[in-house]
């Protein structure tokens, strides 16, 4: 029995899509695990963990494990009665669960300078440490083995996340072999990906404040591109039927490219310039599910305002966790991520 801590280089690198995707792995080998955030300072409304306890922790697990009050903690180090309370809760955990995962803080604090904290919280839990690392054309094995140097031997692997197209052989052929040449050892390079980077239909009409037509429903789907409904010279099928999981935005005036990009099935429309559809319009979206929002601003206007919105791309979503998983089975390697879980 282990504890296995995941930590990352910043917010955003994948923490936590690693941590659902290990749970899942585990649940389906019959392995019971554990789920810890220790110094979230939201406590129990931590939003992560709210998603783990509803989402992916099986019946017959053990819920997440209650965060410890961190609201006095520095960024740069654990004080005496956390670091009790912790090894007192994980110690409970462990003789309870195969495996504990615990979801510790970024490698570097708000402020940007580097934080002991994974390191102490490895001391104080006896936790090996993965590190996930957000690619960027920039990283390189120096700088991902600087910022694993405060973890020393807690270090268990390095995981490079969110390579982008055409990047895989510097990820995983120079970055991976640089890192193994420092004694890093290298876990893969997972590519990034659509399903991760998607937003819910909630997510958009809460991000534009846009008002709902009718009731709405389907507000859990998943959102992965965003396409301009306009002038096309393409037949409705030929134009919005080339991708799934698409939102559309259009002018709330031009009935007829809505009643086209609704026979492709899309998650949503966003109908531009304040101005309600067409009842027969309606009644068609309504009859597919389709929810549409309606906002005040031009067309470009909000189709460029939506572009800030992937920066509120969460993994709090089943479906995203399973798609983690899978892309962690091709492009790293889950049977040593596994066994340091499991110890």
């Amino acid at each position: 029995m282990a504890v296995l801590q995941i930590t990352a280089d910043r917010p955003g690198s994948g923490k936590s899509s690693l941590a659902g995707a290990m749970l899942l792995h585990l649940a389906s080998v019959d392995k019971r695990a554990a789920y810890c955030k220790p110094l979230s300072k939201l406590g129990e409304n931590d939003l992560d963990v709210q998603f783990f306890s509803q989402a992916l922790m099986p019946e017959d697990s053990l819920p997440p494990a209650p965060s410890l009050d961190a609201s006095s903690q520095g960024a740069t180090g654990l004080d005496a009665a956390l670091s009790t309370q912790l090894q007192s809760q994980i110690s409970q955990l462990k003789g309870q669960a195969d495996a504990v995962l615990l979801e510790g803080p970024d490698l570097a604090g708000s402020d940007g300078l580097a934080s002991s904290l994974s390191f102490e919280i490895a001391t104080a839990t006896d936790s090996r440490i993965v590190a996930v690392f957000r690619f960027t054309k920039e990283l390189t094995a120096d700088s991902v083995a600087q910022a694993c140097e405060p973890l020393g031997d807690r270090l268990a692997g390095v995981l490079i996340n969110g390579v982008t197209a055409y990047r895989s052989q510097q990820a995983t052929q120079i970055l991976g072999t640089e890192l193994a040449g420092r004694d890093i050892n290298f876990l893969g390079a997972v590519p990034e990906d659509r399903t991760m980077l998607g937003v819910s239909v909630q997510q958009i009409a809460d991000y534009l404040g846009g008002r709902w037509v009718q009731d709405p429903e389907n507000l859990d789907a998943r959102v992965e591109r965003f396409l301009i409904g306009g002038n096309i010279m393409d037949s409705g099928p030929s134009y919005f039927g080339r991708y799934s999981n698409q939102a559309v935005i259009t002018r709330g005036a031009r009935p007829d490219i809505q009643m086209a990009s609704l026979t492709c099935d899309p998650c949503c429309l966003v109908l531009t310039g304040g101005e309600e559809p067409a009842e027969y319009v309606k009644a068609e979206a309504l009859q597919k599910g389709v929810p549409m929002i309606l906002v005040d601003t031009k067309t470009i206007e909000t189709a460029d305002s939506l572009g800030g919105l992937l920066d509120l791309a969460t993994s709090h979503s089943k479906q995203k966790i399973q798609r983690f998983l899978h892309l962690l089975e091709e492009h790293a390697d889950m049977d040593a991520l596994a066994s340091l879980a499991l110890g």
